[in-house]
């Protein structure tokens, strides 16, 4: 009986081990710069806030940066009713990498930086403005 005890609680230890650890190797993010259509990226993060796309929009404002603050998203798959003309909005939250230098990205170079989307966590559409 006893023996059957310390099996069990030595089998729940183990996996819960085991399931914190793959959780921790899934979720960890790559701290290694790279290289992406010639540009360099920084490190993997985590961002979240506000994407507007339209035809020939796809910007990104971060939720702790002041509003003028907005980036180029690249990555993006699209969902139905995204383009034609009409302008949608999501709350994202996803893993991905920034440019590491400021430079003139996105429609007419109208953006300091690109962000891509390596791996979406969440996006909720928006209504209104």
């Amino acid at each position: 009986m006893r023996y059957r005890l310390i099996a069990t609680l030595a089998a729940a230890f183990i996996g819960i081990l085991l399931a914190s650890g793959l959780a921790l190797a899934e979720d960890a993010l790559d701290p290694t710069p790279m290289t992406w259509r010639g540009l360099q990226m920084g490190p993997e993060q985590i961002f979240e806030g506000d994407y507007s796309n339209d035809f020939d929009t796809s910007v990104f404002h971060a939720d702790s940066t002041p509003t003028r603050e907005t980036m180029w998203l690249s990555g993006w798959q699209d969902r139905p009713g995204d383009g034609g003309g009409i302008m949608r909005r999501y709350h994202i939250r996803f893993v991905g990498r920034r440019t590491a230098e400021a430079g003139k990205y996105g429609a007419l170079g109208a953006y300091p930086h690109t962000v891509l989307i390596s791996r979406l966590i969440s996006a909720r559409v928006l209504i209104g403005n």
